[in-house]
């Protein structure tokens, strides 16, 4: 019988069952935890160092999900011990401080991939919600944005492009992140010609001011590419336009593809770390 049985049939135990095995389980968990005791050996290891070593991994480049997934503790409870929780039981405890860094890696530049985190949140996405997609805690992400992170690894800034590719072509459901990110200063993806390029400036967009009735392009293309390039939802942009939101999202869809299209065809000042990422 592995350890892992053992434990499982000592909780079997703890919950009522009487089976043999499991009575038995039970009185060796109860002999090893005296033994332990006896020997000064704490059931529990305090919360911050185990918080510390997780760091550590994540900041070399591993995912919370990753840990999860090689040590069977559940992402929630590493969420836990990361905001705080004051101690780990031993058995958890020992599982993630056994996992290692990952060897060190190349890295680069955080500029394309804090513009990408702040374009997500100018068009809705909370930053919460592109750290749980790309598999880190929120506050590593602030801390890059907060320039904290003066390079970060390869495999961060890859991540973090996929889910960039993934959802800055579709609103995200967050107004509330909209007007942080206005209020910050953030700029959406529509802005960057060259996202990561340090050098490249963010096109502004002036004020919204409605084309004259008989100036108005019968698809409203550019009005939609305007109000969107100010942050506006799909919803919003229905609602001052006068259109439904799914056609809307049509538009929108094929502005966003004429732009890549046109990304495309002119020739780059700079080589993307997204195509070296995707090297």
């Amino acid at each position: 019988m592995t350890t892992t049985d053992h434990v499982a049939d000592y909780a079997c135990y703890r919950r009522g069952c009487r089976r043999d095995e499991c009575r038995t389980a039970d009185r060796n968990y109860r002999k090893r935890y005296e033994l332990q005791r006896l020997r000064g050996i704490p059931a529990v290891i305090p919360g911050p160092t185990v918080a510390a070593h997780l760091r550590t991994l994540i900041a070399s480049g591993r995912t919370v999900r990753g840990i999860a997934t090689t040590t069977g503790v559940s992402e929630r409870a590493i969420g836990y011990i990361l905001h705080g929780q004051p101690s780990v039981t031993r058995s958890r405890a020992l599982a993630l401080l056994a996992v290692q860094p990952l060897a060190e890696a190349p890295r680069v530049d955080p500029t394309g991939t804090i513009r990408r985190i702040q374009a997500l949140a100018h068009i809705g996405w909370p930053v919460a919600l592109t750290a749980e997609k790309a598999g880190y805690t929120p506050s590593y992400l602030f801390n890059i944005m907060a320039g904290r992170v003066p390079t970060i690894p390869r495999d961060v800034a890859s991540r973090l492009a996929t889910v960039y590719r993934q959802y800055s072509q579709q609103p995200g459901p967050s107004e509330y992140t909209r007007s942080i990110a206005r209020r910050n200063g953030w700029h959406g993806p529509l802005a960057w010609d060259d996202i990561d390029d340090p050098a490249c400036q963010p096109e502004q967009a002036p004020p919204y001011e409605p084309a004259a009735k008989y100036e108005r392009d019968p698809d409203k293309r550019a009005e939609i590419e305007h109000l969107y390039l100010l942050g506006e939802s799909v919803a919003s942009i229905a609602k001052q336009l006068g259109n439904n939101e799914k056609y809307i999202a049509d538009q929108l869809g094929a502005i966003l593809r004429q732009r890549a299209r046109r990304a495309q065809q002119t020739p780059a000042r700079h080589l993307h770390a997204e195509q070296e990422l995707a090297a």
